[in-house]
């Protein structure tokens, strides 16, 4: 697992074991979240982790689009699989994505008023399979060139390779790599509560 610090993103990328990668990653997420707080003292908690605000998980993609299906994949791991105890939105069932984005945010902002946000969102980057978490959200519906983030912490899944027309990239991604990507960033999530 490589560590790389780039404003506000951390960049993990596998290249230690898998057991290394994981604790790497959950570390990132716990303090991202924490960062986003006043109270850093619970960061030492033992194994029951759960920030002072409570905190709720927003998957952005839709299925119809293989790359694009990373973050309805994660909830749908995160609710089914792995029974997470918070609020879970953006299934294949009930994806979120740039046709009703602001109808979900409006829902969570009015439900869901002073609750943390972990963003989880597909992307494009030079390291395919990497995991990138970032200390400021996420920018759902990027390739179609928006640029609003959204989330106190985001968890962005490299499903490809940057290239000339991000829309052709996400459509031709791997589906069995973007599935494995998922549950794994599923698991580690889990992992957090």
């Amino acid at each position: 697992m490589s560590r790389e610090n780039f404003g506000n993103n951390i960049c993990m990328t596998s290249s230690l074991s898998k057991n290394s990668c994981q604790k790497t990653l959950l570390d990132t997420i716990k303090r991202a979240l924490f960062d986003n707080q006043n109270d850093v003292q619970n960061l030492g908690a033992a194994s029951g982790f759960l920030p002072c605000k409570t905190l709720i998980i927003v998957c952005f993609g839709t299925p119809l689009i293989a790359g694009d299906a990373f973050g309805p994949l994660v909830a749908d791991a995160l609710r089914e699989e792995f029974d997470a105890p918070v609020f879970v939105y953006g299934t294949t069932e009930h994806p979120i994505n740039g046709k009703n984005m602001d109808e979900w945010l409006d829902f969570l902002r009015v439900v869901h008023k002073g609750c943390e946000i972990l963003a989880i969102d597909a992307s494009l980057g030079e390291k395919e399979g990497g995991i990138v978490v970032r200390k400021d959200g996420v920018c759902p519906a990027a390739v179609k060139g928006r640029k609003r983030r959204v989330g106190d912490v985001g968890v962005l899944g490299i499903v490809a390779k940057c290239g000339e027309d991000p829309l052709m990239k996400l459509l031709e991604a791997d589906f069995d790599k973007v599935a494995s990507l998922a549950e794994f960033s599923a698991r580690l999530v889990s992992e957090i509560f």
